[in-house]
């Protein structure tokens, strides 16, 4: 702090972590509180913002002890950071896990929506085939019935004698 030649800028930069081990500028973290909506996002730049997030912001704490050590003791800091980054390697290994499992539960879920959706479709479909085959069957016997009243309706017209003795009232027969 006494040397000449170093400017504030300086003297911050020298107190910060290791470049592996960022630190949330006051800026940053406000702008992380803040309720703002955040810019439009293609899917896998949401993705790769989660991701992040969810490796960086539980160390946040940690990081913040881990600089004010650097300042106060240097020769721990080093070793301690070392540990630190292996255990946020760990976690954003974990992280990646957690968030790709919860990527193929929704893809499952949506494939037994679809699934559920299919069948339901399917059944709605087969109930029709089965109406349609019961009503083409009542046709067909409606038809035939037609049929056979229609050929005795013309065997009696051929044939006038039978339709006389058949069942015509005797009064017709007088005539």
């Amino acid at each position: 702090m006494n040397a000449p030649n170093t400017s504030p800028d300086q003297e911050n930069e020298t107190e910060q972590q290791p470049s592996e081990l960022p630190i949330l500028s006051e800026k940053d973290k406000s702008q992380e509180n803040s309720h703002h909506v955040p810019p439009l996002l293609s899917p896998p730049e949401q993705e790769a913002e989660a991701r992040h997030n969810l490796a960086t912001v539980p160390f946040q704490p940690i990081l913040k002890v881990l600089a004010d050590l650097e300042r106060d003791d240097p020769k721990f800091a080093f070793p301690a950071a070392r540990l630190v980054g292996l255990y946020r390697r760990l976690w954003e290994s974990c992280v990646s896990k957690h968030i790709d499992g919860e990527k193929l539960e929704q893809r499952n879920l949506a494939l037994k929506e679809a699934g559920t959706h299919l069948r339901k479709e399917r059944d709605d479909l087969q109930v029709r085939h089965d109406k349609q085959l019961s009503r083409l069957c009542f046709f067909e016997q409606a038809l035939e019935s037609s049929r056979e009243r229609l050929i005795s309706v013309l065997d009696d017209w051929n044939h006038p004698s039978r339709l006389n003795l058949a069942g015509l009232p005797d009064n017709a027969r007088g005539e």
